[in-house]
């Protein structure tokens, strides 16, 4: 079906490219890796995990809303788009039915998550309205009025990102022939202005990877796409597009993932002939890298923060006689507490609760579909996603959570 083949394009594009994927095993620097193996009675100690006291019911507001598209298995339906109330996860009995939001566009094409402000009063969406699939819209989706306004317009554009205070939204856009430019809105569509014109041209074309906020201000991470040691990294300040190279050295070419408090970067430094990788987090002046996890063979994507900057998540897939394998881990920021938290198939999307108590997992491609399911932190019990009207007849992807 057109959705398998879009989603494993998705996930398999995002993770670094190996010669040959082995089965392998995670395990924390300086162990004996045969320590790692988890079994499921293993709990995170509390200061690990952002709970929530087991007397206090979570509300609404703290629950959030889940985001996801519905896929259908029967010919000529169509995609839609649901949202399921947080609630659902912490207490199915009091979960309101399934609501499926009604959009300007029909679902063709590829599709990505939408991706909230902070604050989750708005979420970014970029996607065509048109049957050829161009030229491509950034939308902005009102989910307390259920509304859709169109803000920029391009041939390509990328997945967007919010700044850190929702004032802002940066995407990356491209012409179709090659050619591509960094943008950023403010969140009510004014002032679009490209911001990419001080990126050095050896290092064409960028990716960008995020908004990363110091004391200077806000500014978005642009990696060079090319495969060069010495194609290197930039910030590039929103407020004057003046770009300046984000490590004293060149490090390696990795996607770097900026934890919430942007105290810390975390990035997989895998290395191609030896098929390693080592999971690592950095300070942001590119010093005093910590060795979080390592292994060999397979890929590790995708590569997710807690909500209070203390846990990492991570999903390592491998290749074994052909069947695709996918586990899923957290670990401390400091490299503790190494924990298997779900096996799986196929794992897409992880996501974090807003209060940081259970981590949703994206299966694209198990026996029975593709579903979300959660494990809660505290116990590391796993259920399916659950709520009246949602059914597993449909399968579920891209999943984004609204706080």
């Amino acid at each position: 079906m057109k959705r398998y083949l879009i989603l494993f394009f998705l996930v398999l594009s995002a993770c670094t490219p190996v010669a040959t994927q082995t089965p392998a095993s995670f395990f924390a620097p300086n162990s004996n890796p045969q320590t790692v193996e988890v079994i499921q009675t293993v709990t995170i100690p509390s200061t690990q995990v952002e709970s929530v006291p087991a007397t206090v019911e979570p509300s609404l507001a703290k629950a959030g809303e889940l985001y996801f598209f519905l896929q259908p298995r029967k010919p000529g339906e169509s995609i839609q788009l649901a949202r399921v109330s947080g609630v659902c996860v912490f207490d199915v009995t009091k979960c309101p039915p399934l609501e499926i939001i009604q959009v300007p566009f029909a679902f063709n094409f590829t599709i990505n998550a939408l991706t909230w402000s902070s604050d989750g009063k708005y979420a970014a969406f970029a996607y065509s309205d048109q049957t050829n699939g161009t030229p491509a819209k950034l939308w902005r989706f009102d989910p307390a009025t259920k509304s859709w306004i169109s803000m920029a317009e391009f041939p390509y554009i990328d997945p967007p990102f919010w700044s850190q205070d929702g004032t802002k939204i940066a995407f990356r856009a491209q012409d179709g022939l090659g050619a591509e430019s960094a943008y950023v809105i403010n969140h009510d569509g004014t002032e679009l202005k490209s911001v990419s014109t001080d990126l050095p041209a050896d290092g064409r074309p960028y990716i960008m990877d995020g908004w990363y906020q110091d004391a200077a201000g806000p500014s978005i991470i642009m990696r060079s796409a090319l495969a060069t040691n010495s194609a290197g990294i930039y910030l590039v300040r929103a407020s004057d597009e003046i770009a300046h190279p984000m490590f004293g050295t060149v490090l390696t070419k990795a996607q770097f993932i900026a934890a919430p408090d942007a105290s810390l970067l975390a990035y997989d430094e895998s290395d191609y002939n030896t098929q390693s990788h080592t999971l690592k987090v950095i300070e942001p002046k590119g010093v005093n890298a910590i060795t979080l996890a390592n292994s060999t063979g397979g890929n590790l994507y995708p590569i997710v923060w807690s909500p209070n900057s203390q846990l990492v998540a991570f999903n390592f897939s491998r290749f074994s006689d052909g069947t695709p394998s996918a586990e899923v881990f957290i670990v401390g920021r400091d490299g503790s507490r190494l924990t298997s938290i779900y096996k799986g198939t196929t794992v897409g999307h992880l996501l974090f609760s807003p209060d940081g108590k259970y981590l949703l997992v994206e299966e694209i491609t198990s026996t029975t579909g593709g579903h979300l399911f959660l494990v809660n932190l505290s116990t590391l019990e796993q259920k399916i996603l659950q709520a009246p009207g949602l059914s597993t007849d449909y399968d579920w992807y891209a999943p984004s959570w609204r706080p």
